[in-house]
């Protein structure tokens, strides 16, 4: 009781804005609120927000939590004081006003991780391009590593927006945030998250009758499943994805679904399985036109031909890439360039794989990719290894397998084991 007086008395004490902002905060499932997020929910200009979190921080309502010099400060919430804000706004607030700030997060969060997805991987926007944009929100970066910061300081938000986006019953939303996250997904391998928000995603979609976003929300999905190891899950997804996508005459999402296919096939350890689909999907791709997938497919009939004859994988990869950069996909072109460097070291041009996973490598941390940094860093060890330069891959196997420890654990032991036997 004594908490809620103070609390109560220094609510009291606030004028009449910065008593609005400190009710709406108590209502967004968030953990931490800065100037951008309260500008938009609040619908204030960016500089009244700043000044406005400074007053309640001021007062001790807030609390501010460390951030990057080119960052704007953020702002946590205790627990006593949420629920505080909560029961003012539901004294002071009507039911509809207390549900339109909620739904302004949701957009917002959308029409920026929109943002993010547009830049750092519009080649896989293709259903992004059919919706109408997202409300003409203002960026919050203006270059890739900032759009990989802003996700990854809402990386922990997302849960909570898309149950919240839910139970407003915006599903059309909330199946779209989970898509635009995909940038997040793809470079940093978060498994738990990707494949808890595909589950929501899924079900939003399917809630909205939207049978292209079920596609897409089953697509995406395998994929995080398959890349986490859950390879029975992920061939289920695919098959539902196949079967969906024949059913609607969807050749695109098809063939992403027979590579998805073949890919769990070949990650299974069965080649012979992998490879049909696989070439069903190049039939299907270039029949329609889509290089990409085209690009992608190889990609795979590539690592599966990577043990038999390294130097026909070599020009399997370096096809593969020279399609990705044509479609400009940046991203998977490196992945390319990467199994191309591995290749030709397996080929026995040590020299040459060492040169082009090393530049691999740096463009891969440039993105902020995390496992294939780590799969770019094992390989050079295995190069370095194989020129007896002993020194140089221990230290490659040892940064491999702190990268692959946030993600693949099994994979970070198997790593270090390798440096161990050096």
């Amino acid at each position: 009781m004594a908490i809620t007086t103070g609390l109560t008395e220094s609510y009291d004490s606030l004028e009449a804005s910065a008593q609005y902002v400190y009710r709406s905060l108590g209502l967004l499932p968030v953990d931490l609120v800065d100037p951008d997020m309260v500008a938009a929910v609040c619908r204030l200009e960016w500089g009244e927000a700043d000044w406005l979190l400074e007053v309640l921080a001021d007062e001790q309502l807030l609390e501010p939590c460390e951030s990057a010099p080119d960052q704007p400060v953020r702002y946590r919430v205790g627990s006593a004081v949420r629920e505080h804000m909560r029961a003012r706004a539901a004294l002071h607030d009507s039911a509809d006003d207390r549900d339109s700030v909620v739904r302004r997060l949701c957009e917002w969060m959308l029409a920026i991780a929109t943002q993010a997805q547009q830049r750092l991987t519009p080649a896989q926007g293709t259903l992004r391009r059919t919706l109408p944009p997202p409300a003409d929100t203002p960026a919050v970066f203006d270059d890739d590593p900032g759009a990989m910061a802003w996700l990854e300081a809402h990386e922990h938000d997302l849960l909570g927006v898309l149950q919240a986006a839910v139970a407003a019953g915006l599903d059309e939303v909330a199946w779209q945030l989970v898509d635009a996250f995909w940038p997040w997904f793809l470079r940093r391998h978060p498994y738990a998250l990707w494949v808890k928000a595909h589950e929501i995603g899924l079900a939003a979609a399917r809630r909205a009758g939207n049978a292209a976003a079920v596609r897409q929300m089953l697509l995406s999905g395998a994929i995080g499943l398959s890349s986490a190891g859950r390879l029975t899950d992920a061939i289920g997804w695919y098959t539902q994805a196949l079967d969906a996508s024949r059913a609607d005459g969807d050749v695109r999402d098809e063939g992403q679904a027979l590579l998805g296919l073949g890919s769990c096939h070949h990650n299974a350890g069965r080649p012979q399985q992998a490879r049909p689909l696989l070439n069903q999907a190049i039939t299907l791709w270039e029949a329609c036109g889509y290089p990409r997938g085209v690009a992608l497919a190889t990609i795979v009939l590539g690592e599966i031909t990577l043990a038999e004859d390294p130097g026909l994988a070599v020009d399997l990869f370096a096809r593969a890439r020279t399609m990705l950069l044509a479609a400009e996909d940046p991203y998977d072109a490196t992945r390319a360039l990467v199994l191309q460097g591995h290749a030709h070291a397996l080929a026995g041009d040590a020299d040459g794989g060492v040169r082009e996973l090393e530049s691999a490598l740096a463009a891969l941390t440039d993105a902020g990719s995390t496992l294939w940094r780590a799969r770019a860093l094992e390989y050079l060890g295995q190069a370095h290894s194989g020129r007896g330069e002993t020194a140089a891959a221990r230290e490659c196997y040892q940064q491999a397998a702190d990268l692959y420890g946030s993600i693949r654990p099994a994979d970070a032991e198997r790593v270090r084991a390798l440096a161990g036997d050096l």
